[in-house]
């Protein structure tokens, strides 16, 4: 039932197991990313505008970009963590080195909120 007939059908599974983990974190990476990667396209936008003509409206315009700097350094934050965990994953899983991880999934710098 729950106990596996030979060895080999047990190795199965459990490399299965594992591949999935490390799949449902690398598409969990991707998509942090991404939305950072979107984030920051939006909050250079508004930095363009404030820049265009810095006295319209300049205090909202200000406002709106810190809080989208905001929002991509927590997702940041957060992509970090779940490439933590990955790299985790991937040493119990007996891999042991990450350089293609690092390559595959560049963790972007934080951005500097704007003084007013």
């Amino acid at each position: 039932m729950g106990v596996c007939r030979d060895i080999s059908e047990c190795q199965i599974d459990f490399v299965k197991e594992m591949a999935e983990g490390l799949g449902c974190t690398g598409l969990l990476l991707d998509s942090l990313l991404e939305k950072a990667n979107l984030t920051k396209s939006k909050a250079e936008k508004i930095l363009e505008e404030y820049q265009a003509e810095p006295s319209v409206a300049s205090s909202i315009l200000i406002d709106n970009l810190n809080t989208h700097i905001t929002e991509y350094n927590s997702l940041v934050d957060k992509a970090e963590d779940t490439l933590r965990w990955l790299l985790i994953q991937r040493e119990a899983c007996g891999f042991r080195t990450h350089k293609n991880v690092n390559v595959h999934y560049p963790i972007p710098p934080k951005l500097k909120p704007v003084k007013k």
